[in-house]
């Protein structure tokens, strides 16, 4: 599997942590027993060694990790609210602006089982090509819609749209993607657009503590969210993708895969950070 775009460091009141939703992600499904490459771009500096070997630490391979000699590696700086949700600032520019789509790249998207990708990464013309380029070259896409003000850009999110099999979000993104399409903001709606707009096959919208829904193969599953004593939302949702994909993948049933996401998420959301160490096996128990 294929997660594409940025790596960064969150700078948190705690301290700093690697993260980067699609480095996330990665890092959940090489957790899960699946294997994953991020495709991304780091600065030549001390930051950009350290998430190098704390990939490797990981157990994620750091073929297709791409070194910037002048631009530095990117940083996220999160202030954490009084109900644990994050916001954040973008350094910018930032090494992953600079993402190439290398023949090894286009190579390995061909042969995924599937290229995860967002839309913050596609901030910066040559980055949002090379993304382009790889998920062109997929099976099966997956756009986390990942908006984060100001780099949120209704052009880019349709040619994104376009080009996603599945597609997640969550309850704030989807009342700006219902605004920006002229519908209804509401579950329904969305579905039916993405689908006769852009042919979207599985729509999934997480909604914190009111849990999810995933429309795959024809029709809704609803998952309650599991309760539990939050530290900070930071990879929380990363986490409930990655679960959610594995789970696809392996043929479980949607609702199965559904609620082993939500399981997970709100073990992630109840650490420090976006990586958290634990044992998966509990968190996918039926």
């Amino acid at each position: 599997m294929l997660c594409v775009g940025e790596t960064l460091w969150d700078v948190l009141p705690q301290g700093e942590f690697l993260g980067g939703a699609p480095l996330n992600v990665a890092a959940h499904l090489v957790r899960l027993g699946r294997p994953a490459l991020p495709v991304t771009r780091v600065g030549d500096d001390a930051r950009g060694a350290e998430a190098v070997r704390r990939m490797r630490s990981l157990g994620i391979a750091t073929d297709l990790v791409q070194l910037d000699r002048e631009l530095p590696t990117g940083e996220a700086r999160a202030v954490i609210g009084a109900d644990g949700a994050a916001a954040y600032a973008f350094k910018q520019p930032a090494a992953w602006d600079r993402l190439a789509s290398t023949d090894e790249a286009v190579a390995a998207a061909a042969t995924a089982a599937a290229v995860v990708f967002g839309t913050l990464a596609q901030r910066a013309p040559e980055s949002r090509d090379a993304i382009r380029r790889l998920v062109d070259a997929a099976e099966w896409s997956v756009l986390d819609l990942n908006l984060r003000p100001p780099h949120a850009d209704l052009e880019v999110v349709r040619a994104s749209l376009e080009r996603a099999h599945l597609v997640k979000l969550n309850e704030d993104e989807l009342h700006v993607v219902s605004g920006w399409l002229g519908i209804p903001a509401d579950a329904d709606s969305l579905q039916h657009a993405l689908q006769d707009r852009f042919g979207t096959r599985s729509l999934c919208i997480t909604m914190g503590a009111a849990g999810a829904r995933l429309w795959h193969e024809g029709r809704w599953h609803d998952q309650p969210s599991f309760p539990t004593t939050v530290a900070d939302t930071v990879g929380a949702g990363d986490s409930f993708l990655a679960t959610l994909i594995a789970g696809l993948l392996a043929n479980r049933p949607a609702a199965t895969a559904l609620r082993q996401a939500a399981r997970v998420a709100a073990f992630v959301a109840s650490q420090h950070g976006a990586i958290p160490d634990y044992d998966p096996a509990p968190l996918l128990a039926p």
